[in-house]
């Protein structure tokens, strides 16, 4: 029997890994490289590019749009925790984020089962026995962090269906943004606007909206600045025609590690009209800030009221061309 290089060893065990992943999902392409195997699986109209490996330590990522800084881990563990996680998930499932609010929304019930089913291994069947037992398998771990989805354990994986498991379960976390975008899909369709195919926290607009000559977009971000720790929110946003007078308002119930930046010191005050006042009253913002070039309004959280964000959209316009915007939504 020939020596085998440790290269070509681990050229071998990673060519199982890629006949798994092709049987495992129908339309995906493989391709076996150097550092592991290459994945490209087309999932609800996108294609999720991602990579996977078998040694010298288990790891799969798949890439995700922009997440603004968010953090998300997930190990499995014999304690109970408390939120953020939902009532049913596994009370041996540890949570931690820097975004307890956002971490409780991207766990949904597609992910929290995916999560579930990717921890439990089929055990060797008893005599006479007519189920096979499920086991814990503890060993791998899940992380969103700098827009990648990751699934990685410390050692080897010697099994390739375990990696496929842990794909599987990726591409659950990773599709999120799309399930997520679904959501807002008859907001915009009401709004007039359009929706984007998928959430992209502090990327590109969830909505695009046309008021008269003006576009307002809807976003959600965490940060406001390069010195924000962290806080998700909805920020309506439209460019502001010929400059003018200034404006900052900031809801009394807004906590103060939440305000935005001080804005810049401008020639005079807005003058809030009776119709913008009656906007700002429906759509009850954490925070309105109208710049020289622009016009900013925030909620605090991810906003999918329709009619405090049709409000807010309708102000933003308003204020943004200087003049009075009449009419239903168009």
């Amino acid at each position: 029997m020939p020596n085998l290089t440790p290269s070509a060893i681990l050229s071998a065990v990673h060519d199982r890994l890629v006949s798994t992943i092709a049987s495992r999902f129908a339309n995906a392409t493989c391709a076996n490289q150097n550092d592991g195997v290459r994945v490209e699986v087309p999932c609800d109209g996108i294609v999720y590019r991602a990579h996977a490996r078998m040694a010298p330590s288990g790891r799969v990522s798949v890439q995700v749009p922009s997440t603004d800084g968010f953090e998300l881990s997930v190990s499995w563990t014999d304690r109970v925790f408390t939120p953020p996680r939902a009532p049913l998930f596994d009370d041996s499932c540890l949570v931690e984020t820097n975004d307890v609010p956002l971490a409780s929304a991207w766990l949904d019930g597609e992910a929290r089962g995916a999560l579930l089913a990717s921890r439990y291994i089929c055990g060797t069947p008893e005599q006479l026995r007519i189920t096979v037992p499920l086991l814990r398998d503890g060993t791998w771990q899940h992380e969103v962090r700098s827009d990648l989805v990751l699934a990685y354990r410390e050692d080897i994986e010697l099994v390739p269906e375990r990696v496929a498991d842990m794909l599987a379960a990726s591409l659950a976390l990773a599709t999120r943004p799309v399930r997520w975008a679904r959501r807002f899909s008859p907001i915009a369709k009401a709004l007039g606007g359009v929706a984007a195919t998928r959430v992209e926290i502090g990327g590109k607009p969830l909505l695009r909206v046309r008021r008269g000559a003006t576009d307002v977009t809807v976003r959600l971000l965490r940060r406001l600045g390069p010195a924000d720790r962290g806080r998700l929110r909805t920020v309506v946003n439209a460019h502001r025609v010929g400059g003018g007078e200034t404006l900052t308002l900031i809801a009394e119930e807004l906590p103060r590690s939440a305000w935005p930046p001080a804005n810049d010191v401008g020639p005079s005050t807005l003058r809030i009209d009776d119709h913008a006042r009656a906007l700002l009253d429906a759509a009850h913002p954490a925070t309105t800030i109208v710049r020289r070039h622009d016009v900013e309004i925030t909620f605090d959280g991810a906003l999918a009221d329709c009619e405090r964000l049709g409000a807010a959209i309708e102000l933003a316009a308003y204020w943004a061309a200087n003049r009075s915007h009449v009419g239903p939504y168009r």
